[in-house]
């Protein structure tokens, strides 16, 4: 046989080439995947040890608290039940559930955790017989309760930039069944493997290479974290191999049930309108209104369905084809042995079980909303009020929020109607606050429903007009000790220089004089002149300093001062009239009442700060002066059309008709209404024309306590005769009943004709 052949020295110089190359191709591969795995190592410690998720700031209204005695009708109770998502039913079986029957109530409550106590879910029973709260009880043992405090309605949440929104649960919280029914269906191996499934891999390679544009499966929980969590959804071998890398990783730092937590923390469950609903704990809420341990096993098996295609499997749009995947998915846990046959057949025949589609944000309150964040930002970062989950209680009552909404839109196209104004010309603010807190229990910045533009409520400064004369009286009376609402004033021409060289003629609405008139006719009937000459008399700087001191800023010292040309927002406004409404107290008006982190722990509470700034026989004075105004004053329409009720309350109009305005108070709360144009043009609108028709419809729906001045020691009354300010004679035609401090009375009679 001839001998083999030797290779050549060319042929071994270029295998020797060839091994050289290959070997340093080698090395920079090792290179490279150590670089990436070291890159990558980092990433994962960066973000997985941190915080993982921002989360949204949740803000919540007031909650409906329920207490032996309470003032609640039947209606306003089914409102606030319905705007919770509560749920009326035969049988009340599952929290969120009740029942009633004529003025029998029976409410599954549902558990929540509030900044001062974790309210469980509980059983409640009671009765609003003559709408009233009685026979309150525990349903379960008939114990009786002191107070019952139902859940609050979420009004609105503080974002991320991304939208996601999500309710972190640990993983002792998850119920068996959910954690089963997502291993049998997307990962049967996970606690074998170490991030990787060979075959998995391998199929998805094929399909790329093949790019038969379907969706395969394949991916281990790990990857489909690292997939989501990660990394983009770009479907390229580079990012299937940087996902492998990096599940590996995860794998070999993080235990099990680490990874298993984080997985079901981030899973994405489809789209609430703008927001992204992520977690199983918020898509727990959302499909079943009930926390993830109260789950059944159907209801675990749909969730792990709708985690195949949250579009394909949404059980509101496709609910046929959720109800596939979930059979299917409780047919693996047959088939895995983690359901028995009886079980299987058993959770086969229910239904999907979802709730009525839940808007989470039923009450869209975007100027409320504006102020709510205003306050926080004094003592949050924007960081910490879109990534930490801070659960932000308030003081906004929804269904008075609702109310006030609705008959807003309504009441001004009455008065458009009613004044021949086109349509869509004016715009309203209102706030309506508790009496005596100051808290804000519903607040508008435009007329129309849910508008998030421009904040009239808080931005719109305008002059308030004639709402500024009690607080000129008030600065009188505390000025002035001889001064009482029988001082009597002269109603006719006054001129005032003024700088400029000229002189200034204030004139009366109804630009007629009315001779002597006493303080307090002047103040109900709304007289420019008689205010212009008490300031004169008091002193305008005065005048100016006593109304700063009711927590006004810089308010000017000008003559036209009693006729309001300061300039307020509807929030000053309601400021500086919450002093009456609270007996002669400063209360800022507030919309917080505390802030907790994401797992309940108490942050801040933000309590009622107040001083006495009026005392309390003046503040008195003025609020019988007001109740007077709305009986036979410029406000006596309101009396008319809400007669069970008693408010004090003052008109305000602008010499150029621009604005109007209206504040009133009953004994639990305060009002202020402002209508005019944002081009600030002439509206032919006055308060009694405009903003207290506006107060009336309003008020006509809400149930509130009607003033009570009561009796109080330092105070006397006495009938007086308005055309001298003596006391009232038998025959004097003119009488009002007027409230003096004590000892400030007249003492001479009014020896009136008989004819």
């Amino acid at each position: 046989m001839p001998k083999a052949k030797k290779p050549s020295k060319a042929v071994k110089t270029k295998w020797q080439r060839l091994k050289k190359f290959f070997f340093r191709i080698s090395l920079l591969g090792l290179a490279f995947l150590f670089v990436l795995v070291i890159y990558s190592d980092a990433q994962i410690k960066k973000q997985f040890e941190g915080k993982k998720w921002q989360l949204p700031a949740r803000v919540y209204g007031q909650p409906l608290i329920l207490a032996e005695g309470k003032s609640l009708t039947p209606e306003r109770l089914k409102q606030e039940l319905q705007l919770l998502g509560y749920r009326k039913t035969v049988k009340a079986v599952r929290a969120g559930d009740y029942e009633n029957y004529g003025d029998y109530f029976y409410i599954y409550a549902r558990d929540f955790k509030f900044w001062d106590e974790h309210a469980p879910a509980r059983e409640i029973a009671f009765n609003l017989g003559n709408s009233k709260v009685e026979d309150l009880k525990d349903h379960v043992n008939g114990e009786p309760l002191q107070y019952a405090r139902l859940d609050p309605l979420l009004i609105g949440q503080i974002y991320p930039n991304h939208q996601e929104d999500r309710l972190l649960v640990k993983l002792n919280e998850i119920p068996d069944s959910l954690k089963q029914a997502l291993i049998v269906t997307e990962d049967q191996g996970f606690y074998d493997h170490y991030g990787i499934s060979l075959k998995g891999i391998a199929r998805a390679v094929w399909y790329n290479i093949n790019n038969d544009g379907r969706s395969h499966g394949g991916s281990t929980i790990t990857q489909q974290l690292v997939k989501n969590y990660f990394l983009t959804r770009e479907r390229s071998l580079w990012r299937k191999f940087r996902e492998a890398i990096m599940a590996m990783i995860l794998e070999v730092r993080y235990e099990k049930d680490e990874i298993l937590q984080a997985y079901f923390n981030e899973v994405f469950f489809g789209q609430d309108k703008n927001r992204a609903i992520h977690g199983v704990g918020l898509a727990s809420q959302y499909y079943f209104d009930k926390p993830i341990d109260k789950l059944t096993v159907a209801q675990s098996a749909l969730l792990v369905a709708v985690l195949k295609g949250p579009t394909s499997f949404d059980p509101y749009r496709n609910p046929q084809n959720a109800l596939k995947r979930r059979n299917l998915v409780l047919k693996l846990m047959l088939d895995k042995g983690v359901l028995t046959e009886v079980e299987y057949e058993e959770q086969l025949q229910t239904s999907l079980a979802i709730v009525k589609k839940p808007q989470l944000n039923l009450s869209k309150v975007p100027a409320f909303m504006d102020l709510v964040k205003r306050e926080l930002k004094q003592g949050y970062s924007d960081e910490e009020l879109n990534s930490e989950g801070l659960r932000i209680f308030t003081t906004l009552d929804p269904v008075t929020q609702r109310y006030l909404e609705t008959r807003l839109s309504k009441a001004m196209q009455d008065v458009e109607s009613t004044r021949g104004i086109e349509e869509g010309t004016l715009q309203s603010a209102v706030i309506i606050t508790e009496a005596t807190s100051g808290k804000i229990v519903a607040f508008v910045g435009d007329r129309k429903e849910g508008y998030s533009g421009f904040n009239r409520a808080l931005d719109a400064k305008r002059q308030i007009g004639s709402v500024i004369k009690p607080f000129v009286v008030a600065a009188a009376l505390a000025e002035n000790d001889s001064i009482q609402l029988n001082q009597m004033i002269i109603d006719n021409k006054i001129s005032l220089p003024q700088r400029d060289g000229t002189n200034w003629e204030p004139q009366n609405y109804d630009e007629k004089f009315h001779g002597k008139v006493t303080l307090f006719e002047a103040l109900s009937k709304s007289y420019n002149i008689p205010m212009v000459k008490l300031t004169q008399q008091i002193g305008v700087s005065d005048v100016a300093d006593y109304i700063e001191s009711l927590g006004v800023d810089k308010v000017r010292a000008l003559d036209a001062l009693p006729l309001g040309v300061l300039e307020l927002s509807p929030l000053e406004l309601t400021q500086l009239y919450q002093v009456l409404a609270s007996g002669g107290l400063q209360i800022k008006p507030s919309a917080i009442e505390a802030v907790t982190d994401s797992d309940g722990g108490l942050l801040e509470r933000y309590p009622i700060e107040s001083k006495r700034v009026m005392s309390e026989i003046h503040n008195y004075l003025i609020t019988s002066n007001l109740l007077n105004a709305t009986k036979s004053g410029t406000s006596k329409r309101l009396k008319n059309k809400i007669p069970w009720t008693n408010f004090a309350g003052k008109t305000g109009t602008t010499n150029d008709l621009k604005d109007s305005w209206f504040a009133g108070f009953s004994q639990e709360h305060l009002g202020v209404v402002w209508i005019g144009r944002d081009d600030n043009k002439a509206s032919n609108i006055t308060g009694s024309s405009a903003a207290l028709p506006v107060f009336i419809d309003i008020f006509e729906g809400i149930n509130t306590q009607s003033l009570k001045l009561g009796y109080h020691q330092d105070i006397e009354w006495q009938r007086i005769d308005l055309d001298t300010g003596n006391l009232a004679g038998d025959y004097c035609k003119r009488t009002e009943s007027i409230p003096f401090a004590y000892g400030k009375a007249p003492t001479q009679k009014q020896d009136c004709e008989e004819y």
